[in-house]
């Protein structure tokens, strides 16, 4: 089954490592008939943009996810980043999950770990 998106106009996307831009003035539709790493513009977190633990572990599995080729790299920083993470919370929730993320990573699911971590970033946000 192949999946179907739209891209707005001026929007850009990673598939597989590669920053694809509309520059169309309308929005596109796209699908996608094979497996492929793909993030929409509003998913991706810039360097600029880690502002707390929980930033910089999304950080890492977003590189994981979008740069498989440098997963050792990636993977040695998730490492380190869900450790400071999980040691900068004493909230149980959170820390319940870091554990759920790092196993999602341990299976390399980086897009649940990475729904997940939007989740957690959002909630977080607004409380």
């Amino acid at each position: 089954m192949s999946l179907k998106f739209r891209i707005p106009a001026g929007e850009k996307i990673i598939v597989n490592g590669a920053v694809l831009t509309n520059t169309s003035s309308k929005a596109m539709h796209f699908s996608l008939d094979n497996d492929a790493s793909i993030m929409r513009e509003r998913d991706i977190l810039l360097p600029d943009q880690v502002t707390t633990p929980i930033h910089n572990v999304y950080m890492q599995v977003q590189m994981m996810y979008i740069e498989p080729e440098n997963h050792v790299d990636h993977y040695k920083n998730f490492q380190e980043a869900a450790q400071m993470a999980f040691l900068s919370t004493d909230d149980i929730p959170t820390r319940d999950i870091i554990f759920e993320v790092v196993g999602l990573i341990g299976e390399k699911n980086f897009y649940n770990a990475l729904k997940i971590l939007q989740k957690l970033i959002k909630e977080t946000a607004t409380a």
